[in-house]
């Protein structure tokens, strides 16, 4: 019997156009009306993720990757990259890619060096100044990256792309997420994940993780899909989620989260 739902938002949830469709808001209706929970499981930050529907606002929001999770406005957990450890990536990827794409994010800001279609951002000329606190997550272009010059976090030589030699050298306070989708690096903070955020969240309610039924698409979904009672990869999914998961449903263009619910709710 799964009684709690975590699904991921952007391209599992939603449709290409941001949407909940008709047919997956009536499914996520059903489940709720079971006396079931759902939970959202997504990368983009608390802003962003509540901006979405407000069908979805009632509900627990894990948001930057696990790193943050919110219900209603109210902050129940936290995990962050140390100050230091963040200001040494920002640092150093600001002054051997002073082009590169780069943002921070702190307390639910975005301060990002350059043009984005990022929810909220604020644009700054020094990205740095204004890693003041600890951050919950760091943005960079992997391509730009790899156009830079040859950097380092921990003074080794650069062995092959700068880029993997900059990765090697991240903090143990932290790791790096990159998706086949996107050109995009997020360093969240270590132990951060989505499907420890869910772990956590079911402690509270005494349950677990047998009675999740989870859907993902992207390499941030992994972990939270293997270890779901059920995990479902999206027909888009990347091939890591594919591996990880025990079903697998249509796109989310074809409503898939809608279709492997309705067996459940019917």
């Amino acid at each position: 019997m799964y009684s709690v739902l975590a699904v991921d938002l952007d391209d599992t949830l939603l449709a290409d156009d941001g949407t909940i469709s008709p047919r997956t808001m009536a499914a996520l209706d059903s489940w709720q009306a079971a006396g079931r929970r759902i939970v959202v499981a997504t990368g983009r930050p608390p802003r962003s993720a509540k901006l979405v529907h407000p069908y979805l606002n009632d509900f627990p929001m894990i948001c930057y990757n696990g790193a943050w999770i919110e219900l209603q406005g109210n902050v129940l957990f936290q995990a962050t990259i140390p100050v230091d450890d963040a200001r040494r990536i920002v640092g150093a990827i600001q002054n051997a890619a002073p082009g590169c794409r780069l943002g921070v994010e702190i307390d639910d800001t975005l301060y990002v060096n350059g043009g984005t279609a990022w929810t909220r951002a604020h644009l700054v000329s020094d990205v740095l100044a204004h890693t003041d606190r600890p951050a919950a997550k760091i943005l960079t272009s992997l391509e730009e990256l790899d156009a830079a010059q040859p950097l380092s976090l921990n003074g080794q030589a650069v062995v092959g792309k700068p880029s993997e030699t900059f990765l090697r050298g991240l903090p143990a306070t932290c790791r790096a997420l990159i998706s086949p989708k996107y050109d995009l690096v997020q360093v969240i903070p270590c132990g951060a994940s989505k499907a420890a955020a869910l772990r956590w969240l079911l402690d509270q309610w005494g349950v677990g993780m047998e009675e999740v039924i989870s859907f993902g698409d992207d390499v941030n979904d992994v972990e939270m899909v293997a270890e779901a009672g059920l995990g479902v990869a999206m027909s888009n999914a990347v091939p890591e989620v594919k591996a990880a998961a025990d079903r697998m449903t249509v796109s989310n263009k074809e409503d898939g989260v809608a279709v492997m619910l309705e067996a459940f709710v019917s």
